[in-house]
């Protein structure tokens, strides 16, 4: 087990092909306490399109979050690696820790350290509370309620196009699938405060209560990265130097 932090959670990163059985359904059951429209398959199969996890588990050894993720999931592309965050869930008691993010930058770091190329962070969003950290975590991201990036434009649609092809909607910035893949619980899907970044996403991704999902890119980069992201991504740079 990792050494907890003073939230008394910790996080690391496991293979999904070491994944034992139990260790999978305990996953879904959280997945399933969160989200609606989730079926045990789709998520195996899923998971399954991944490379790894990171898990965060509290002191009793109890799962309380966890994201997947794809190493270049369309393959190598000339622009850089891509590193996909695929289903991500944190247990509403643990609601507002960062210790599953910060594990996230830290593996995001160790793998731009071994590579030397540029890394690109490709997420797909249901929620708000999702789309809130990239502003948290970057400079430069795509969409942005204030301004474009086109490279970064160009980049995401080439990945969800190769991804999820007809569901990618190309004019709309989402991707709508012939039914849903999941999305939060009524109760937990609510906007309890309003701000610039909530209304944006809401503006964007009007469909997301049914499960649509807005296509979404950063460049991770102790350049681009905000001080809360890139002490953990350092961290990962210097790890395996």
């Amino acid at each position: 087990m990792p050494e907890m932090t003073k939230t008394g959670l910790a996080s690391e990163v496991v293979r999904v092909s070491d994944l034992p059985e139990a260790e999978i359904a305990e996953m879904f059951a959280l997945m399933e306490r969160h989200y609606e429209a989730v079926a045990a398959d789709a998520f195996r199969a899923d998971l399954e399109r991944k490379d790894e996890v990171v898990m965060l588990r509290d002191g009793e050894g109890r799962l309380c979050g966890f994201t997947t993720i794809a190493w270049n999931p369309c393959g190598e592309m000339p622009e850089g690696d891509v590193i996909f965050s695929g289903d991500t869930v944190i247990a509403r008691e643990h609601w507002g820790t960062q210790e599953l993010v910060k594990g996230f930058c830290r593996r995001a770091g160790e793998r731009k350290a071994r590579s030397g190329r540029p890394l690109y962070w490709f997420l797909i969003s249901k929620g708000h509370r999702t789309y809130r950290y990239l502003p948290l975590f970057a400079k430069r991201f795509h969409p942005h309620p204030e301004r474009e990036e086109q490279i970064l434009e160009d980049l995401a649609g080439k990945v969800a196009g190769g991804l999820f092809g007809d569901a990618w909607k190309a004019d709309e910035g989402v991707i709508r699938f012939p039914r849903s893949a999941g999305q939060l619980r009524r109760e937990l899907a609510g906007v309890p405060e309003r701000n610039m970044w909530v209304d944006f996403f809401l503006e964007r991704n009007p469909g997301h209560a049914d499960g649509e999902e807005l296509v979404c890119m950063a460049e991770m980069s102790a350049g681009n990265l905000r001080k809360f992201a890139l002490t953990a991504f350092r961290e990962g740079l210097e790890g395996v130097r």
